[in-house]
């Protein structure tokens, strides 16, 4: 491999350059951090709306259950009493 720069001051001077290119970098890497965090920021509220959802499904079908029980609880004492008479 062939070093392309004299030395190290050089190579971080960029041929005159090194504002604009180490700027670029900088920036690239604060955009590509702030994409990172967005990311785990919004999969998180995911997450925790998904858990939402289904506690919120598990409390419907518990709600439908209960409310079949009863029911059936209502029919039976109506059987067990048309039956007395």
């Amino acid at each position: 491999m062939d070093f392309k720069f004299e030395n190290m001051t050089a190579f971080f001077d960029m041929g005159g350059y090194a504002f604009f290119v180490w700027m670029s970098f900088g920036l690239t890497f604060i955009c590509m951090a702030a994409i990172l965090f967005h990311s785990l920021f919004m999969s998180k509220k995911i997450k925790q709306g998904v858990e939402k959802e289904r506690a919120r499904a598990e409390r419907i079908l518990a709600a439908r259950a209960a409310r079949k029980d009863k029911m059936r609880e209502k029919r039976r004492i109506k059987s067990i009493e048309n039956e007395d008479e």
